[in-house]
């Protein structure tokens, strides 16, 4: 996999942090050496509503992607299930996000309205150029939101659900989110992706992910025909200077887009680039841009 270095203006987007050991002393060095701080119960909670909310359900799998001890998976999902956070399936002893995340999530949007109102103006300019439907998504947390919409012209129009992924990151936008994780995070996403493949193809249709995905670091576009609503075209690229992963993306018929699309890309990556401008400096972390 390519090093993170030679992506410069990538954002680092971490949303598992890594478990740390104690610090062992080598020889001829100090015993009061500093142990590194362990992830605490709330961070660890933190992942596992995370991890159920990307259709990571049982305590093993979580475990294992989080790299916790399946002791303390149960713990804090006991824990969280007495608070309203979690339920589990009795049958399956799977277990899924309580209905106090789903009250919770119906603001969840509203925390992005700053980003909302700085790309209006090159949304509605996308909107007139190409009579087409304009999006603006999010992956907050590796969970799809849908920030803000302006409808195609048309009265036959592609219909995008709030619920777009589902586990499954397939398609230009999905990618183009994807690819603004740090290397680290994609592998282990990576690893759990969902596409309706045999347990024998995962494997070669993660890889085909990976290299769509390094090419879109390099060109700062994709472009998607039919692969989640047949006979669309998905056109997406990425708003930079966010803290967490967004895309701005054109959904149309193919039968009216097909010839427009090379034109269209470099509107869209115009558009793009006025909103990552237009935002810098707000949501980027201390020591550097994401």
């Amino acid at each position: 996999m390519s090093k993170r270095e030679n992506f410069p203006d990538q954002r680092k987007y971490n949303t598992f942090p890594a478990i740390s050991t104690t610090l062992q002393p080598k020889n001829g060095t100090s015993k009061n050496a500093i142990p590194e701080a362990a992830p605490s119960s709330l961070e660890r909670a933190t992942d596992i509503l995370v991890c159920l909310g990307n259709g990571i359900n049982s305590a093993t799998e979580i475990a294992v992607y989080c790299d916790y001890s399946i002791s303390t998976v149960h713990r804090l999902l006991q824990n969280l299930a007495e608070l309203g956070w979690v339920v589990q399936d009795e049958n399956s002893h799977k277990y899924f996000l309580g209905s106090l995340v789903h009250k919770l999530a119906d603001d969840v949007i509203n925390s992005h309205r700053y980003l909302v109102l700085h790309a209006l103006k090159e949304m509605h300019r996308l909107a007139e150029l190409t009579e087409e439907t304009i999006i603006l998504g999010c992956l907050d947390r590796l969970h799809f939101l849908k920030l803000h919409e302006i409808p195609s012209s048309h009265n036959l129009r592609i219909i995008e659900a709030n619920d777009k992924f589902k586990g499954q990151y397939i398609g230009a936008t999905a990618r183009v989110l994807l690819s603004q994780l740090d290397d680290k995070e994609l592998k282990n996403v990576l690893k759990h992706v969902k596409n309706n493949v045999t347990a024998q193809d995962s494997a070669s249709v993660n890889s085909t992910t990976l290299d769509q995905i390094l090419e879109i670091r390099k060109k700062g576009y994709a472009v998607s025909y039919g692969e989640r609503n047949k006979g669309a075209v998905c056109i997406s690229a990425p708003v930079k200077n966010y803290y967490c992963p967004v895309a701005l993306y054109i959904v149309g018929l193919e039968e009216r887009l097909g010839q427009r699309v090379d034109a269209i890309i470099n509107d869209l990556k115009a558009s793009a680039s006025v909103i990552s401008e237009d935002i810098i400096g707000a949501f980027i972390e201390q020591g550097g841009a994401k």
